[in-house]
């Protein structure tokens, strides 16, 4: 008798244990993608020549705060010109059909989809689009990297 119950207690085992251990489909991995996104300020910069023979140098800032806002803030120089400074603030959040997009809204310049490449606690990479990428495919779109600032 205690046979047939320990066979039947083993082949539930066998056939429960596995199932209850493989990867779930649904992982939710957006709070990984939170804390690298909010908890740093991103920047990029870029410098040069323009056709004239002039020298530029363009630098950007990012801050991306828990509670879906943020700040932009935009230098640029050109040889022969004052500087210009520009910041703008802005709401933020993870589109509902997509955690890997992330929708902005700044006035006074519209609405732009970053849809992230790469997001790590040092680099931030995306395609920037003006489009919806969930509902435009394959929308038109420029790349950035941007770079955590280090304290």
């Amino acid at each position: 008798m205690k046979r047939p119950i320990i066979l039947t207690l083993t082949l539930l085992i066998a056939i429960i244990l596995p199932s209850s251990c493989h990867d779930d489909d649904m992982y939710d991995d957006r709070g990984d993608i939170f804390m690298n996104l909010t908890s740093v300020t991103w920047f990029t910069e870029t410098s040069g020549r323009l056709p004239d023979r002039r020298e530029f140098y363009a630098c950007d800032y990012w801050d991306f705060f828990g509670d879906g806002t943020g700040v932009w803030e935009s230098y640029y120089e050109e040889e022969g010109f004052p500087p210009r400074e520009l910041r703008c603030y802005f709401d933020w959040d993870f589109t509902p059909e997509d955690y890997s997009i992330i929708s902005l809204y700044i006035p006074g310049v519209g609405e732009e989809y970053w849809m992230i490449d790469r997001l790590t606690p040092t680099i931030f990479s995306a395609y920037v689009s003006q489009f919806d990428p969930n509902y435009t495919p394959d929308p038109p779109h420029d790349y950035q990297i941007l770079y955590a600032l280090q304290d």
